[in-house]
């Protein structure tokens, strides 16, 4: 592995660039773990995970970006980092895959995709292309299986590679409590993260809540804003409601 042969500056951080979001995080998100962020649709989640990039982008760090969704990531990434995706590709590394067994694939020979200076991974979402294949006990059995393999590789990367994960995740609702919801696979994800973050839509199209649950400590919680530029400390009414609407008016359901 790739990992085996380079020499790596070990224990790095990598910011948001976000105040209270860095706060929440203990600094950025940390190589050698994992970080594992949940939310309902259109919560924020792909954005996050974006603002990361942009940020070791801005560091020297090149990125893996795993991206399962049904929607390129690239034109908000041009949106957040003000430039065309011809200009930064040489430090983003964008894997589509179209199945689960292409996902497991995918994260197998992440070493491989991985140029030289790669410190951050993003998984967006890790568990999409798992729910499409749930169909009976039989079938759940091992697909439930496949994921914790998948999950437990990277949590195998980020410590070997001092690599710093983002795994990025949907959520379901749980059962005899209609208005709570609680991550996919919330078992597994909880057994192999170091870290454990919620998003929530706040009171406004733009607000977002930020609550982390692991590990315990203070500084656990940060309202954060939607902009066409990204997440915010602070709201920016103009700009933000434009998007806002934008992106309704387009009918668009991925995360944002």
């Amino acid at each position: 592995m790739w990992y085996e042969t380079r020499v790596v500056k070990r224990g790095l951080t990598v910011p948001s660039g976000i105040l209270p979001l860095d706060r929440v995080l203990d600094g950025g998100l940390h190589t050698g773990t994992i970080t594992h962020v949940y939310g309902e649709a259109a919560s924020g989640k792909t954005t996050l995970g974006l603002q990361f990039v942009n940020s070791a982008c801005r560091i020297g760090v090149r990125t893996v970006y795993v991206n399962s969704e049904s929607s390129s990531p690239i034109e908000r990434l041009e949106q957040i980092i003000d430039k065309r995706f011809s200009q930064i590709e040489d430090m983003v590394r964008i894997l589509i895959p179209k199945s689960f067994d292409e996902q497991g694939a995918i994260i197998d020979d992440l070493e491989l995709y991985a140029r030289e200076g790669t410190r951050l991974v993003v998984v967006d979402t890790l568990t999409r292309l798992y729910r499409s294949v749930l169909e009976d006990k039989a079938t759940n059995y091992v697909a439930h299986r496949e994921l914790n393999r998948q999950t437990g590789f990277l949590k195998g990367l980020a410590r070997l590679g001092d690599m710093a994960v983002l795994v990025l995740n949907q959520v379901r609702g749980v059962p005899g409590d209609y208005s709570a919801f609680e991550p996919v696979a919330k078992n597994i994800l909880d057994y192999w993260a170091d870290y454990v973050m919620q998003m929530r839509i706040g009171q406004s199209r733009a607000q977002r809540f930020i609550e982390r649950t692991r590990p315990e400590g203070d500084r656990k919680t940060a309202v954060l804003y939607l902009t066409r530029r990204g997440l915010s400390s602070t709201p920016e009414p103009a700009e933000t409601g434009k998007w806002s609407e934008e992106r309704t008016q387009q009918g668009s359901t991925p995360d944002v």
